[in-house]
């Protein structure tokens, strides 16, 4: 995991969220939709960095000439995503869910519901950074592990609400990250990672992934060795009813070594990754990538 560095923080003013959620509940409907549109058009005009690499994203998984419109959407539905974090932190109740027709639902959901310790994958995609959230509708603890950043009064607030059932452990400070895993492993709590991003993770290897050979993060495989814990992952994505949730199938940590084992994993891993890049053929703009797409110019896409 990376070390403890510099604290990092949201883009935009650090008042910025606190007004969001504030305006999202005491404006009127129209009103507050109207200005959340012209805040996004804003935030598009004025992060160039950030709508570079959305085109870059989008311009792949969209197999077509990537439009303003179609970065705007991007953003907005980054927006969305945020807004609905807020919405659920103000009520203090848990989202509705269902799952996916076409997921491994049986096999999730038998997990989920078991008292045994387990290692979640999620992705930056929708709602799936709420996992650990969800997961409290089981009555499972959950050590959710995040980068902290400065200004992020939406997971403060999901802390405040789900505080009974998730903990979030800090990949950029504080005490050893192995060692907090261990002790949360050990006192039978499961753990959400993200691994999308390669800054989430020291462990790296590549895959296939949108036409290319990329890096992903594959601690959470180390991980089920080391504690002898399953892995699943699932993805999160709005609807209006609430979230639909597609999942993978579950990984066991089994094998006669650990070199066996993680090429276990990494063969897993790709099923994850096809399974993530045909949820995003279908909802593209729900990815919120906003860094250069990585590619390993010595690997070869097999």
């Amino acid at each position: 995991m990376r070390k403890q560095g510099r604290r990092l923080r949201n883009p935009g003013p650090a008042w910025g969220y606190h007004f969001l959620s504030w305006a999202d509940a005491c404006w009127p409907r129209w009103l507050f939709d109207s200005g959340v549109k012209v805040g996004v058009l804003v935030a598009l005009l004025c992060m160039p960095r950030q709508r570079r690499y959305s085109r870059q994203y989008l311009a792949v998984i969209l197999e077509r000439p990537v439009t303003f419109r179609d970065c705007w959407l991007h953003f907005y539905t980054l927006t969305q995503s945020l807004l609905f974090k807020f919405k659920v932190g103000r009520s203090g109740g848990s989202p509705k869910i269902r799952m996916h027709a076409d997921s491994e639902q049986s096999s999730f959901l038998d997990l989920v519901r078991s008292e045994r310790p387990a290692l979640f994958g999620t992705f930056h995609v929708g709602h799936s950074d709420m996992l650990g959230c969800m997961l409290a509708e089981f009555d499972r603890k959950v050590h959710m592990v995040r980068e902290r950043v400065g200004n992020a009064y939406d997971l403060k607030m999901l802390e405040r609400v789900f505080g009974d059932s998730v903990e979030f452990v800090w990949i950029n400070e504080g005490e050893s990250m192995l060692f907090a895993l261990k002790n949360a492993a050990e006192d039978g709590a499961s753990l959400a990672l993200q691994c999308d991003r390669e800054e989430h993770g020291s462990r790296h290897h590549s895959f296939d992934f949108l036409g290319g050979r990329r890096r992903f993060p594959v601690t959470i495989y180390h991980l089920a060795f080391m504690f002898s814990m399953p892995v699943v992952f699932s993805i999160g994505l709005s609807r209006a009813d609430g979230i639909e949730v597609v999942c993978s199938d579950i990984f066991e940590p089994v094998g006669d070594s650990k070199q066996q084992v993680l090429a276990a994993g990494f063969e897993h891993f790709q099923g994850v990754l096809t399974l993530l890049e045909t949820t995003l053929k279908r909802d593209p703009y729900t990815w919120f990538n906003f860094l250069p797409l990585n590619t390993d110019k010595n690997a070869h896409r097999r």
